[in-house]
């Protein structure tokens, strides 16, 4: 059953991964001589597995822990599946918030995972190879003379669907190698300096502990594992005249609030439809724009519902710390307050929202880096970012498929994890922070404060500002296409494969100077 408040508990899902890979150095080379072809290069890894194994555990459940998990599976060669176990904190894995949006890239990152066909089939509309809209954006703080004013229309078009639904495809596609450990959160970790031992030790709150050899943080915005990072690394590098928190480089870690609050339900189809039957909420995708406000709809669970989010900013106090708890239930009395003055549609939306939750926008500063050791971070551990992109769940996708693609390499052995981690981070970090900073802007376009463009004051020229400002937005979304994922792991699979070929040039010099 699905409950509208926008809390969404599922079933238990699964794990993260203990990983049997390593290889012998001699041959290392070899692989780097074969053929582009995926198949010769694994097939040449069943000859260079030897015993000695590495594990590595996810800390986290959600979108971005099930994807690596499917991506390690999705990768690894078939004669040695790797053992994957994911540590959820909770009871069971859940979902946190309702609807979701694919864009191309992210299809692009599904497909290249084998998950193409069956996110496909919990779309409200699946991808298309035509051009399809995207947002509608609309003037509507005011009760009337209200228009549309820009449409995005999408090359391959963008999907909504349930987020409960892709956790529930994420899960069905983990192999049986999979475990997970609920009730398990974890508090921080220690590093082993003994090489005897594995390289890291976790400990969770209910005293237990735990040791693996690499730790993949996706575990959210208030990321154990990254303040465990970030606590090390302070201490070891930085002056400790100032706490972790107000260090020049490592402020970053701490999340800060927007300024902006988010409020969120979902509306059953029907109850919006006998107030209107022409709602256009009922079918596009919709992005209702006002001064310091704004409210997203699409419909969602294949038109069962429509995912509603209301958002309300103070520009002034964005960076400042929230006064409150970051979720709390709010009142339909206070959503129809905050947009007493807008149009009819808006009103109409808002008349459905029965029991809404609250939600304090937080987001990380851009970290200066999220890996460490033999840790890593992964999805809003790392980037998390405000919603107005529809990205966090996508770039979540993407890390996972780039991390999981370099852990199952060829190349990848136990003595090389932090360098393939550096990898990791070196192709994906900057990348999943412009989208943070696109996403912000953005944001600050729907709601007429970006700097520098239309402000939804001068009214005598409205229609133009208006235009413009759609025309900025419509550039906001481009990257999503433009920008194809494809390359990314070109970039990651370029640097290992050079990081092999530096270690064997050095070994060959070495070997001159023995033998001279």
């Amino acid at each position: 059953m699905i409950n509208t408040t926008g809390e969404l508990p599922r079933n238990s899902v699964p794990p993260q991964c203990c990983c049997s890979l390593a290889r012998q150095h001699k041959c290392l080379r070899l692989s780097q001589l074969l053929a582009q072809s995926f198949a010769l290069r694994f097939g040449t890894f069943h000859a260079l597995v030897s015993a000695s194994p590495f594990r590595t555990p996810s800390s986290g459940g959600g979108i971005g822990g099930l994807a690596l998990a499917v991506s390690l599976a999705h990768h690894e060669h078939p004669d040695f599946p790797i053992d994957t176990t994911l540590y959820e904190a909770h009871a069971e894995i859940s979902t946190v918030g309702a609807g979701i949006s694919v864009w191309p890239r992210t299809w692009r990152a599904l497909q290249l995972l084998g998950l193409y066909s069956e996110m496909s089939k919990i779309c409200v509309k699946p991808p298309s190879d035509i051009p399809r809209p995207g947002f509608l954006y609309r003037r509507a703080d005011r009760p009337h003379d209200t228009f549309n004013y820009y449409q995005v229309m999408v090359p391959f078009g963008v999907a909504t669907m349930h987020r409960a639904d892709m956790l529930d495809v994420l899960h069905n596609s983990l192999p049986p190698s999979c475990t997970i450990q609920n009730n398990k959160r974890l508090m921080y970790y220690t590093e082993h300096k003994d090489s005897s031992s594995a390289a890291l030790q976790l400990h969770f709150a209910d005293g237990t502990t735990a040791e693996t050899d690499v730790l993949i943080g996706a575990d959210g915005i208030r990321s154990a594992t990254r303040n465990t990072m970030y606590d090390i690394a302070h201490a070891r590098d930085c002056s400790q005249e100032c706490d972790r928190p107000s260090c020049p480089r490592c402020r970053a870690a701490t999340p800060n609030w927007t300024g902006m609050v988010a409020y969120r339900y979902l509306i059953p189809t029907e109850q919006l439809r006998e107030k209107n039957p022409e709602h256009q909420a009922l079918s596009r995708t919709m992005s209702y724009n006002g001064k310091s406000k704004h409210l997203v709809t699409y419909p969602i669970s294949h038109g069962r519902y429509i995912n509603w989010i209301g958002f309300v900013t103070k520009p002034s106090e964005e960076g400042t710390t929230y006064p409150g708890k970051w979720v709390v239930n709010a009142s339909k009395e206070e959503v129809i307050a905050h947009y007493a003055d807008w149009e009819s549609e808006v009103q109409e939306l808002n008349e459905c929202v029965d029991a809404p939750t609250c939600w304090a926008i937080h987001t990380l500063g851009s970290l200066p880096f999220s890996v460490s050791g033999n840790v890593a971070l992964l999805g809003d551990a790392a980037h998390a970012t405000e919603t107005h992109l529809g990205a966090g769940a996508g770039q979540a996708i993407e890390d996972a498929y780039i991390l999981g693609r370099l852990l199952t390499h060829p190349l990848a052995t136990r003595t090389r994890i932090p360098d393939v981690l550096r990898i990791y981070e070196s192709v994906r970090l900057p990348f999943a922070n412009a989208v943070v900073q696109r996403s912000r802007k953005t944001g600050r376009l729907c709601e007429f404060i970006a700097p520098g463009y239309y402000d939804g004051v001068d009214l005598t020229n409205e229609r133009d500002g208006l235009r413009e400002l759609g025309e900025a937005l419509y550039g906001q979304w481009t990257w999503q296409w433009e920008e194809h994922f494809d390359a990314s792991w070109e970039s990651a699979k370029e640097a290992i494969e050079k990081l092999v070929g530096d270690e064997g040039a050095v070994e060959k010099g070495n070997c001159a100077v023995n033998s001279w």
